[in-house]
């Protein structure tokens, strides 16, 4: 249900004013990523007030494009770290665009559950940023984005297992999100 309050406009009117609601959906390549979708898509089916950051978590740059060795001349360090941010550039453009299929299946579903395109927007992980796990990530860009709901599949894409030292991203959620509501969709 949408909480709306009343509220008396300048003019001594009274109107209802809808709160938004923001979720932050976690979208990957996974089926337990797209049943959270589905689940997100049903719940939220023709209401208003809602917006929807679909979150996609870009994988962190390779260690070759963190740093390079530096250089004695300050003409070729330049050179150096032009280059490197251009192929650090580069490097995340190809992986946003790799993400692009699953944002736009997540769009198209919520889009169909009667969601304003206006209230969806898709948003991505830095790959810059030493998290020490997924769920941090995961919280912060929630916090980042005002979001208080949490939607994400039970299952996750083996990579992001590998920064939840072995635990499903969901309990880690659990127990970190102190605060937030967290559905976990199996």
């Amino acid at each position: 249900m949408v909480q709306t309050s009343r509220r008396v406009r300048s003019d001594g009117a009274i109107g209802r004013k809808t709160h938004n609601h923001r979720l932050l959906v976690v979208v990957d390549e996974s089926s337990s990523s797209k049943r959270a979708v589905e689940y997100a898509a049903r719940v939220l089916a023709s209401r208003r007030g809602f917006q929807v950051c679909l979150a996609y978590f870009l994988s962190q740059l390779p260690p070759t494009l963190l740093e390079f060795g530096g250089a004695e001349n300050p003409d070729t360090e330049r050179q150096l770290d032009t280059q490197l941010k251009t192929e650090q550039r580069q490097w995340i453009a190809a992986a946003r665009k790799e993400a692009q299929p699953a944002l736009n299946w997540a769009c198209t579903k919520l889009r169909r559950a009667g969601l304003p395109a206006g209230s969806l927007s898709a948003k991505f992980s830095d790959p810059f940023r030493e998290q020490n796990s997924a769920s941090e990530e995961i919280l912060e860009l929630a916090r980042i984005n005002k979001c208080r709901t949490i939607v994400v599949g039970r299952r996750s894409l083996p990579w992001l297992r590998r920064f939840t030292a072995g635990k499903d991203l969901s309990e880690k959620l659990v127990q970190q999100g102190r605060g937030l509501t967290l559905w976990v969709v199996e």
